[in-house]
This record gives C-alpha cells, sequence and structure tokens, in this order.
C-alpha cells in the first residue's frame, strides 16, 4: 500500500509496485465504483473479454425452449391480470 496524490487534471498515479504486483498496463481500463464517501473500488473491465464471455454463454443457450418459457410466464401474467381461469 503507499500514499499518492491527485494531480490537477484529477488524475490518481498508482503506485509503481502496485502496478507490477497486478500487473497493470498502460491503456488497461478500469472501472470505478464508489463504496461511499471516501473508499472507491477500481476493477480491471476489459470489454473485449467481457463480449466474448456473453457469446459463449449465449451459444448453449436453447432459444426455442426460452421462447416458449416466455410465452407460458407471459400467459401466466395475463391469466393473474385478467383474472382468466383455466
Amino acid at each position: 500500500m503507499g500514499i499518492t496524490k491527485v494531480d490537477e487534471k484529477g488524475r490518481i498515479l498508482l503506485p509503481k509496485e502496485i502496478r507490477r504486483k497486478i500487473r497493470i498496463r498502460k491503456g488497461e481500463e478500469f472501472l470505478i465504483t464508489e463504496i461511499d464517501s471516501e473508499t472507491i473500488i477500481l476493477k480491471r473491465f476489459n470489454a473485449k473479454q467481457m463480449i466474448q464471455e456473453l457469446i459463449e454463454k449465449a451459444r448453449g443457450i436453447d432459444t426455442g425452449k426460452l421462447e416458449k418459457e416466455i410465452e407460458e410466464e407471459g400467459n401466466k401474467v395475463a391469466k393473474k391480470k385478467y383474472k382468466i381461469s383455466d
């Protein structure tokens, strides 16, 4: 852990030891999340990898089964909303 400052452009320099330890490279993107008024979290963000993972997950989806489940659920909601019995 180290101490750093915010420069005039609002940038924060991560200490060299941290950059080396977690292998941060120039140009990498990070998601910044505010926990509270004094705490933030930086999480490595790789859009290309995220999209590739989503594509892989989508390949395993049975779209016919999904459409049938959506229709069944829609019918349940409509029957309940309009008080239709079987």
